[in-house]
Order: structure tokens, then sequence, then C-alpha cells
């Protein structure tokens, strides 16, 4: 593919430089990939040629248009099994490749930790990739298990999609000679398994826990199946931080994968900020049941979190909003080498440089008390965000009448009446019944917050707000 690029479009290339069309250079390249693997195809006595990789995923449009009229299976697995597959090696791939072995290629040059969250979130980017590009050409959609569970029935079909006689000898592929190189993955595994095996299906369900699954649905963008889960708890769409829910197994295992996301890209990492409550709460009671692909999301008061770029692997259009200038040398490398969709402003005040009614989604993680103007950073949250679109908030809570305090230099927090009335009453949202605040949860949150800094003397909450697809009357709101 750098050739391609280089002869194609570089400045110094040959198609610029000697005015050769670069659909000519295409054609010509064509003929020299296919010359050399049919060379390689005829000295093993094949009259066909196949070439199969999962990181090709990451190139599927360049494969597309050096060859157009090639035939494409798309093999698609489920992403619980794709996720234990990837990220724990079984013993007998141990040691082949242990660049492997600790990192996944998410994008070309760029890895990321190999873990069961990053896996999944893999498996959904891949995925969205591979469908959108071979919309256009010949492709069948071939499932893993339905190949592995009546391989004679999904092979027959294979074989005549791709013009091939077929025949069940082949399922017995043990009996045949390989060409697969020694520091190959499949090389083992063919040692391994002589035939065509069902065992490795469905292993998520006794493998994974009920929290591990429900993390894993909504990272891959699936359908968690609700027999082998524990559902998520019905909560109102507004909360105050909890400290059993923060330290429950459903919320830790979304921190430990965003973290593990999180540290190799230089994005912070939470382990006893109240954003170990937020993140999770936001996701699981909100934002993970929205369609991310495409979606334009505005992120207020980013710095270096990790939910954007998270989001925008998911395959939304993001736009940052910052009043500092530091991160950016950080921003401008994610997105190059991440290939995602993502663009910033910085500003000097609340008003947001973005356009009226464009946005699907805008969050806000605990930025509201640093904001001195919060009826203005309201208004604009309003103006941006599409009728029925989701806002996202979570924000501090002081009540000085509790024994609470909040630093002026940081800001200054809401109590819950402010929140209520500035914000849950908003005629710009949707209208909600009046909070069931959790209110014998403070004291306990309060104690724990304070472990992580002395001035985290006060509580923090979230919620999850709709604009209305007709604005209601300011006097609704009082």
């Amino acid at each position: 593919m750098a050739l391609h690029q280089a002869l194609t479009t570089d400045d110094f290339g040959y198609s610029k430089n000697f005015g050769v069309a670069p659909a000519k250079v295409t054609a010509r390249l064509r003929t020299l990939v296919d010359g050399l693997f049919m060379d390689f195809a005829a000295q093993n006595g094949k009259q066909r040629w196949a070439h199969k990789t999962p990181d090709d995923c990451l190139y599927v449009d360049f494969f597309t248009e050096v060859f157009p009229d090639a035939k494409f299976i798309h093999l698609v697995r489920n992403p619980f099994d794709v996720a234990l597959s990837t990220s724990r090696v079984p013993a007998h791939r141990k040691g082949i490749s242990e660049w492997h072995e600790n990192n996944l290629m998410i994008e070309p040059g760029f890895p990321i930790a190999n873990t069961l969250f990053n896996s999944a979130l893999r498996w959904q980017r891949w995925n969205a990739g591979l469908e959108a590009g071979l919309r256009a050409v010949n492709c069948r959609r071939v499932d893993y298990e339905a190949l592995v569970t009546e391989p004679e029935k999904a092979f027959g079909e294979l074989f005549a999609f791709l013009g091939e006689k077929f025949s069940p000898d082949i399922l017995d592929y043990g009996k045949f000679s390989n060409i697969l190189p020694a520091w190959e993955w499949s090389s083992a595994d063919l040692k391994e398994n002589k035939k065509i095996t069902a065992s490795r299906a469905d292993r998520w369900k006794t493998e994974l826990t009920a929290e591990q699954i429900q993390v894993l649905a909504t990272v891959a963008g699936v359908t968690a199946p609700v027999a082998e889960t524990t559902a998520v708890r019905t909560t109102p769409r507004v909360k105050l931080a909890n400290v059993d829910e923060l330290s429950s197994p459903l919320f830790t295992e979304f921190m430990s994968g965003l973290n593990a996301f999180s540290a190799p890209l230089g994005l912070r990492t939470f382990t006893d900020w109240s954003k170990v409550w937020e993140y999770p709460w936001l996701w699981f009671n909100g934002l993970a049941s929205l369609n991310w692909t495409g979606a334009r999301l505005v992120d207020i008061g980013t710095e270096i979190s990790p939910m954007p770029w998270f989001l925008a692997l998911k395959g939304a259009r993001v736009t940052l909003i910052e009043t500092s200038r530091e991160w950016i040398p950080v921003w401008e490398n994610l997105r190059a080498k991440l290939h995602v969709d993502v663009d910033w402003h910085i500003v000097d005040s609340e008003k947001l440089p973005v356009a009226d009614a464009s946005a699907d989604v805008v969050t806000s993680f605990s930025v509201i008390e640093h904001q001195p103007d919060k009826p203005a950073a309201l208004a604009e949250v309003a103006r941006v965000l599409k009728p029925g679109g989701t806002f996202g908030i979570s924000f501090d809570i002081c009540e000085p009448e509790q024994g609470m305090t909040f630093p002026e230099w940081n800001g200054r927090a809401l109590t819950l009446a402010e929140f209520e009335h500035e914000i849950w009453r908003h005629s710009a949202f949707e209208p909600q019944p009046v909070p069931a605040w959790n209110l014998a949860d403070m004291p306990a949150f309060k104690t724990w917050h304070l472990r992580s800094a002395p001035h985290h003397n006060y509580v923090t909450g979230a919620a999850v707000l709709s604009r209305a697809r007709n604005e209601r009357s300011s006097a609704a709101t009082v």
C-alpha cells in the first residue's frame, strides 16, 4: 500500500512527476501483485490464489481499489469470543510472537494494549470499516459460528460463491501439507487442531463474567444476551455518586478497560478520582445506548480525557472544546495515528464555536463548576444540540449546611437546588420528574472523595438530558 501511495499521490512520486494517471499505475501494480502470487500458486500446483490475514481489515480500501473484480469474504465472529481469543493467548501459541501477545494493531503502525476492552473496540471499528469498504464489491459475509458448527453446509455455499467445486474431503485439512511459516500463529493452530472444530465457539458463556459481557457488549456495540448478564439496575436519569456503585464489578470492569485503553495513548487514567463513578454511570445510563457511528459529539473541557477518543474510535465525529492550548500536541498526534474524525476549538468564554443544532451529543464531565457563567454555558449547550439530542453531564455538588466546602480557586460547585433550577428544569430540555436524590449516599462518598485530595470536601452527581423538540416557555422552569 505504501508503494501504491508513493507512486500515485506523493508530490515527488511517479504520477505527479511523469504525468501517468494513477489508474494506470494501479493497473500495473495489480499485474505485479497478481504475478507474484500466481507464481507462488503455480509453484504449489494451484491455479488460484487467496490472501487472508486479520490485519488486512486496515487496508480494505487499498485491496478493493487494486482488485475491484476480486471476490471478498468477510468472516465475522462473536465479539466476546474474539476478545477472548485475542487477549488470552493459549499455551500452544505462547512464545511465537511476544509482540502479538501484548499488542493489538488498531490502525496502521499504531498498536494498543491487548485487552478484552480494546479487542472489543477493535472488533467494532474493523467490522464497521469492512462493511463500508466492501459495499461496492462482490462480497460474501460468513459467520464463524456457522462455519465451525455446520462446516459442510457453510463451505459448500462459500465454494459456490467462489465458483469452485466443493469436496467434503477438504474439511479434513490435517491430512494436507501446509505452507505456513513457523513464526505464524496459524502454524501452531494447525498442529493443535487437525480438523474443524466448534470447541472454541461460545467460549464467552463460561469464561467471561456477567459484568465483562455487559461491558464488552457496549464497547462492541452489540446487544448483550440478557440471560447471560446481570442487567443494569433501573436508575433515574440523574443521581449522586454512590460508593458501592463505583466499586461494583460492572463499574470497575469498565474503568479498568478504559484505563488500559488510555494509558498507552498518553491520556488520563483514573483510579481514585470521582471519574471512576462519573464515566461508567453516564456510559451505562445513557451514552452506551447511542449509535455513535457518524454521530457528532461536542466534548466540553476535554484536556486529555479518554472518553472522546474512545467514542471517536467507535465512529463519532468529535469536536473538543478547551480553554488551554497545552493539549493540542497530544491531540494532533492521536488524530494522525488513530485516523479519527476529531477537531477542536480553544475558547476564552462559555461561547461554543459550533453551529446551531449541529450536535447529536454534548458531554461535560465535571466542567460546569469551572465555568463562571453557568446560564450562558447551558444556553450554549442547548443551542448546539439537535432537537432530541443528548446532554451527558457530571457535576460537583457542595452543600455548605452539610459541612461541605469547595475551594474558590477551583470555581464554584452547584447546590442541589441550583442544579435543579439551572439545569434539570431548563426549558431547553425535555421535562423530567423531580429528582429522587439518594441523599443517604452523600456522607460515604464525601469520605471516599477526601482520600484523593484534602479539598475534595464535596460530592459528585451526573445526569442525562434530552434536548426538547419543542422548547418550553421559561415560565415552565420556575
